[in-house]
């Protein structure tokens, strides 16, 4: 006999095994419990291993369970004698139709396999060939009845002289409405050897559960037992009344052990006991016979050994659970899908619906696309999916969904997501760099640059030609390349002046490792910090270079070149404030511009790496051993200075009208002439004797022509006399301004264009002029540049003092267009308000006083 539970709240004595066999020798019964997660003792385990186990899927667990749950209900089916089905409520659960349907579909074309797993057994021809002793009958039980019972109505198990009409007329009812929904669906036939299971015709086959609950209360019923049960026995008490230990003794003393006897199954009181074994008893003495019509036939009913059924029931468990070859049945994917409508459903639906989500992703899509686009038409593909597919197989299709979009994407599609330095994305399909290492993931792919196909108009390092210009991705392009390139056809022949970069001294060179500063405001690690905030001269350089060779400072060491005088000497040189006279008390020995004044000042001359060369480019808080590769700076000169018309301005292309004027800035010093004394002042033979050069003091103002320079993309330059005010001259090309806002004023690095378009473009600050004058002064420039808000760092050329300019000449200081530093690129914000806040330093325009005969 084998008890199908379906719920925990029935038994109590359920093991931990999948089935729990118990066998009582005294009744010859074989009892089989079959546990599931229909029992709540096994869901909430499996519950907690779900819990603790976040990756399970709940629907592929549920699913697997539904297929153990069908196979070991047909195992049962093929195994037992009676098997009972139990419902914790009071409706037949009509979704048992289903499974029955399916369970016996599946046995048919699994009765061959079965039989050949049973040759050889000392089983009858007709349980080989039925694969089964009989077919089993099936009981219900319910829990609960439709109604609510009086204290007179509950089935007490004693006899009684009315039956209790309601009752039976329930059970008799509901036999019924199972009978009709069985034989409808073709579950149940006239011959019973031929369906899955049988009912008795002539015999109850339903049991409702009348009894109330008595665990209402645990407390009260375990006190009532242990009063009970503690009670002293006396002679002249009922059986009822002595204790329980008493009452078992008496019953094993006088019971019968004939299979009749029904004491030792249970209780008196217990009427489900005598509903069972009326069932049980007639399997023990003339077997089942369920056939029903006109022409019944013989129904094959087998009884066994304890050691026979035992060998069948292995036989047919292995056959069904085990992962030998007679296990895989390749039938079994037919019950699963038997099982699985609702699964089928949403495999079929949502199998309809994945094209149409597919043609959704690829609707208007362009040739080539990024991945923030790819996402986007692919978060559309899914609202489409969505929309339409439902069930189980959601998850599953989902996944194929983003497996095929995401392989239209890579199969060609795919753009290149480079950025440039200007903020802007590669045009091109995937590609990889002419200089980029070919790897298995790469080597498919197609070489070639990057390209936004965006392109601006910058004029070359003097100002002299434009033209077009691709937006950069390195800021070797930015700042050397280009340019490089327009000076070999415009300013090659013009004078330069160099500025420090790095030199290998052997052909593996590699970039230093440079750990970003972080840091509130910008600054610098050494001495040369105050240096390069100052706007002296060279007094705090020439001390910092002197502290250096002396071993003071472990950032780098320091060899002595050629210095002049003054250099070596701090307190021959002092600064003065721009705009006005800086006086020296030693005349500076300058040499011609040809050979001394066409490099760059040093006050010492630093011992670089020759090995390791800088990524980035030079600034603030850059290490003071690293040069880089190239200059992202330009410094050359026009010709002489008598090419300037201040009435003209410069003739250069893509100035705007009336913009191309430099400002003027008039220094004043003091100067001493040499005046030989006329023949009258000089009368005599000894005066003619002691004729000398007198000396006369006077006062000369030079004039000094700045002007920063704005270019905006489009190509559009400007002069600027303060910022973001454009520099406007008067019907007769008089410039009203002067240039004392250039010297006294943080100039912006960007400042809005006056080229009418609608995007508004923002020209950033490109180039110095100066126009230097002849006399007994020296125009010097010190760049300090902060491209971004916050902290920054100064960038500058290189050189630790400022860059003095030869006398009489046109100079042009071309800045980067880019500004890297160790932590990237500082582009230009985007927020307005912070656009102010990149600019380059006042003190840019310096000048001192040099010897009139220099």
């Amino acid at each position: 006999m084998y008890l199908w539970e379906e719920t925990a709240t029935l038994v109590a004595w359920w093991t931990r095994g999948r089935l729990s066999v118990s066998l009582t020798a005294d009744t010859q019964v074989v009892y089989l419990h079959h546990k599931s997660l229909g029992d709540t003792h096994s869901l909430v385990e499996r519950c907690q291993k779900i819990l603790n186990n976040k990756t399970e899927d709940i629907v592929t667990l549920w699913e697997d369970e539904d297929f153990k749950y069908a196979k070991t209900i047909l195992l049962l089916l093929n195994i037992s004698h009676i098997v009972v089905l139990c419902h914790p409520g009071n409706t037949f659960d009509i979704s048992y139709v289903k499974l029955f349907r399916s369970l016996d579909a599946v046995r048919m074309k699994l009765q061959t396999f079965m039989t050949e797993t049973l040759q050889g057994l000392s089983i009858s021809k007709d349980w080989l060939i039925g694969a089964r002793p009989c077919s089993p009958r099936l009981l219900f039980y319910f829990d609960t009845p439709t109604f609510e019972m009086a204290p007179d109505d509950i089935d007490t198990g004693k006899p009684r002289a009315l039956k209790n009409p309601p009752l039976k007329r329930l059970v008799h009812n509901i036999e019924d409405q199972i009978y009709r929904i069985l034989r409808k669906s073709r579950i149940i036939t006239n011959i019973s050897n031929n369906s899955l299971f049988a009912v008795p015709a002539n015999q109850e086959f339903v049991y409702v559960n009348s009894r109330p609950n008595e665990a209402t209360d645990p407390i009260t019923v375990f006190l009532q037992n242990l009063r009970i049960n503690s009670a002293v026995a006396k002679d002249s008490e009922s059986p009822r009344s002595r204790s329980y230990a008493t009452n078992r003794r008496s019953n094993q003393a006088s019971g019968d052990t004939q299979r009749t006897s029904v004491t030792m199954f249970s209780r008196p009181e217990n009427s489900f006991k005598e509903f069972l074994w009326q069932h049980i008893d007639q399997a023990f003495t003339k077997g089942f016979d369920d056939n029903v019509g006109r022409n019944p036939v013989p129904a094959v009913f087998e009884m066994a050994s304890s050691e026979t059924w035992f060998a069948v029931a292995i036989r047919l468990y292995k056959f069904f659970f085990s992962d030998s070859p007679e296990g895989k049945v390749a039938t079994h994917p037919t019950l699963r899908s038997l099982l699985e409508t609702d699964v089928r459903f949403s495999e079929n639906r949502c199998s309809k619906i994945l094209p149409l989500a597919e043609n959704a992703y690829q609707q208007d899509l362009p040739q080539h696309y990024i991945t923030t686009y790819h996402l986007s038409k692919l978060a559309q593909a899914k609202r489409v999916f969505a929309q339409f597919a439902r069930g189980p197989a959601f998850d599953k299709y989902m996944v194929q969904l983003e497996e095929a979009c995401e392989t239209w994407w890579k199969s060609g599609h795919q753009q290149c997501e480079a950025v440039s330095l200007t903020g802007n994305l590669c045009m091109n399909p995937l590609h990889r760099l002419l200089n980029e290492e070919e790897t298995d993931s790469n080597k498919l792919l197609p070489v070639s640059s990057h390209s936004s196909q965006l392109k601006s108009k910058a004029a070359c390092n003097c100002g002299q030609t434009q033209a077009d210009k691709d937006d950069p991705f390195d800021h070797m392009y930015a700042n050397f390349e280009f340019y490089k390139a327009l000076e070999e056809t415009c300013c090659s022949k013009l004078e330069h002046m160099d500025f420090p970069v790095f030199k290998p001294s052997t052909s593996e060179v590699r970039a230093g490792q440079v750990t970003p500063v972080t840091a509130k405001a910008p600054h610098l690690k050494t001495a040369l910090r105050e240096s390069l905030k100052s706007e002296g001269t060279g007094s705090g350089l020439t001390n910092l270079s002197l502290a250096l060779s002396l071993g003071q400072s472990g950032g780098s060491d320091l060899t002595y070149g050629h210095r002049s005088e003054s250099s070596l000497n701090p307190e021959n040189s002092q600064q003065g404030e721009p705009g006005q006279q800086t006086e020296t008390t030693e005349p500076e020995q300058v040499q011609h511009p040809a050979t001394a004044e066409l490099k760059i000042s040093n006050s010492a001359t630093r011992q670089h790496s020759t090995t390791e060369y800088l990524p980035g480019m030079i600034h603030s808080d850059s290490p003071s051993g690293l040069l880089p590769k190239f200059c992202s700076w330009s410094l050359c000169s026009h010709g002489p200075s008598s090419l300037y018309m201040h009435t003209q301005g410069l003739d250069l292309p893509g100035f705007l009208q009336g913009s191309n004027f430099l400002l003027p800035w008039d220094i004043t010093v003091r100067t001493e002439k040499e005046k030989w004394p006329t023949v009258g002042e000089t009368a005599g033979k000894k005066a003619r004797q002691r004729r000398l050069p007198i000396k006369e003091v006077g006062e000369v103002t030079l004039r000094v022509f700045l002007g920063n320079e704005y270019e905006c993309p489009r190509g559009h330059r400007f002069f600027c006399s303060g910022p973001e005010k454009i520099i406007k001259v008067s019907s007769t090309s008089t410039v009203k301004d002067n240039a004392n806002k250039l010297l006294t004023m943080d100039m912006p690095l960007y400042c809005p264009c006056h080229c009418r378009s609608a995007k508004g473009y923002m020209a950033q600050l490109m180039r110095i002029f100066v126009v230097t004058p002849d006399g007994p002064i020296r125009v010097q420039l010190k760049p300090q540049i902060q491209p971004a808000p916050g902290s920054c760092p100064l960038f500058y050329p290189g050189n630790d003092e400022s860059m003095t300019l030869p006398p009489g000449q046109i100079w042009v200081l071309r800045l980067p267009h880019v500004f890297l530093g160790d932590q990237g690129v500082y582009s230009m914000p985007s927020d307005p308000q912070q656009i102010s806040l990149c600019h380059i330093k006042k003190g840019l325009f310096q000048y001192k006083e040099v010897s009139a005969d220099g």
